[in-house]
């Protein structure tokens, strides 16, 4: 599985890492033959590794799984997310190009035994490019007279456009639903409240794929911290708190990148300063609304322990003056 490279990968990566997870996923986006084909007693097996070359590292993400089928066969499911901000004319031939490099593999390996084991790609959709265009397999893709259609094999890819697909629809399974609905809603201006509530509530209580999910909305999803904290107060009840203290520490991590950045490009450690007394400014504002030229101030001035500190009590004080108190 390759390494996360964004928020979408790790998001991605941490939907697949479990075996139960993985299986439902599946189960429920394989075509129906060849689902019916999956040994029940047999979880899918993740394989090590990915076959996304680096430039489309930054716009893909893969996982390889090994399945035993109810004929006692061994297949491949290939599983790429795709989050191009266009739609890319180029997938067939870079899907071929991977289960060219899976099967390259299991040869070195030894594995391959008396034959190649089948391929099955299967392919998430969630850009900003509209709805997907692209051919479905390298044979569409060619331009060929009919007369030649018998000397061209499919090596098709299964597509799943998440931008299509109704959220309730996305999934039974809530942490599946949850993780694939907030790949299919990131790039949304607004997200409606019950929409946020599907995923806000869809991974298990304490989980470390609640933490993934929560990180997930705070570092992609274009939402305040106020509207956030409302669903996890009606989803989560007893979490809540607990939950904002992950928002607060994603905050105050993007707030300390920042700042390191400003830091570097001026060459100065005051740089560094002002991007985390910015970062804390922006918190307060989206919590509290307009600050004023005093707070703004009192904060500017601040050492970098009370900004870290302020940080975390922006999100969950009942106000400015208990903030500061911090």
């Amino acid at each position: 599985m390759s390494l996360p490279a964004t928020p979408h990968d790790a998001l991605f990566r941490a939907l697949v890492a479990n075996p139960a997870r993985a299986g439902a996923l599946l189960m429920e986006y394989l075509p129906e033959p060849v689902a019916g084909l999956l040994d029940p007693d047999t979880p899918p097996e993740p394989l090590e590794g990915s076959f996304v070359d680096a430039d489309a590292a930054r716009t893909q993400c893969d996982a390889l799984f090994r399945v035993r089928l109810r004929t006692g066969h061994e297949a491949r499911i290939y599983v790429l997310l795709e989050h191009k901000s266009h739609v890319d004319a180029g997938t067939p031939l870079q899907i071929l190009k991977y289960m060219v490099g899976i099967w390259q593999r299991e040869i070195a390996d030894g594995a391959a035994g008396d034959g190649l084991p089948p391929i099955i790609p299967l392919v998430f959709y969630h850009g900003r490019g509209g709805r997907w265009t692209v051919p479905r397999s390298v044979a569409e893709a060619i331009d060929a007279p009919d007369e030649l259609a018998p000397f061209l094999r499919d090596f098709a890819y299964i597509l799943h456009d998440l931008g299509q697909i109704e959220p309730l629809r996305l999934s039974e399974t809530p942490e599946v639903r949850a993780a694939l609905l907030a790949l299919r809603v990131v790039f949304d201006e607004t997200i409606p409240g019950d929409l946020l509530d599907l995923i806000t509530g869809g991974a298990v209580a304490g989980s470390d794929f609640e933490r993934h999910i929560v990180r997930y909305i705070v570092e992609r999803m274009n939402l305040t911290p106020r509207l956030l904290e409302a669903s996890l107060r009606r989803t989560k009840p007893d979490r809540w708190e607990a939950l904002m203290g992950t928002v607060a520490e994603a905050w105050i991590e993007q707030g300390r990148a920042e700042g390191i950045e400003k830091g570097r490009s001026e060459g100065r450690a005051e740089g560094r300063a002002e991007g985390q007394a910015g970062i804390v400014l922006r918190l307060m504002e989206l919590r509290f609304g307009v600050l004023s030229d005093a707070v703004r101030e009192r904060v500017r001035d601040a050492s970098a322990v009370e900004l870290e500190a302020w940080a975390e009590a922006v999100l969950t004080a009942p106000g400015i003056d208990e903030v500061l108190a911090e």
